[in-house]
């Protein structure tokens, strides 16, 4: 064989290598993967503007979602995809009295993810809404501006609406560009 015809091959070789790999690079993220990109400022600190999110999209087919999870899902309201956190869990009672969330009356721990001088207010006034069974309670991490279920008139986001659990976030607001 000569040298042209060992070129050629090799070639070939490396191209149908290289549309396997980027194959399996598409079929991993169109099924079992979603990525994302966080349009506004609702969910900062935790994610910032520009930063894109990776999400198992089958997380919720057997466990159930939990409080903290943060979450892609459609918003019937703003029919859109939105990304917040999960707050109130299915026969809860979520309130807001004086700037706190209450879970079934007790205070809820957010140190994990929020300073304790951040504030949770109703538009100025104290609410309460009971999480149907099946349903979850969202809410933004930046409480002063986030659009959330606090204000939705469709409060509850069902697991039928989850599009994916957020597993990794690529933090592109602290490259020089964005």
């Amino acid at each position: 064989m000569d040298e042209q015809t060992k070129q050629k091959r090799k070639d070939i070789v490396g191209w149908v290598i290289y549309i396997a790999v980027l194959l399996a690079i598409i079929i991993t993220f169109r099924c079992f993967l979603m990525i994302g990109r966080v349009p506004s400022e609702s969910m900062e600190p935790t994610l910032m503007v520009h930063d894109w999110l990776i999400g198992d999209r089958h997380a919720y087919e057997e466990e159930k979602p939990q409080r903290g999870d943060i979450v892609m899902f459609y918003q019937k309201d703003e029919n859109e995809t939105m990304v917040k956190r999960v707050i109130g869990l299915p026969g809860e009672t979520v309130s807001f009295v004086g700037g706190k969330v209450y879970i079934n009356g007790e205070p809820l721990d957010e140190s994990a993810y929020l300073d304790d001088t951040v504030e949770t207010d109703c538009g100025g006034e104290d609410k309460t809404f009971t999480v149907p069974e099946g349903s979850y309670f969202m809410l933004g991490d930046n409480r002063e501006i986030s659009l959330d279920a606090r204000y939705w008139k469709h409060t509850y986001i069902t697991t039928d609406d989850m599009k994916s659990k957020e597993i990794f976030i690529i933090p592109f607001h602290r490259l020089p560009w964005f």
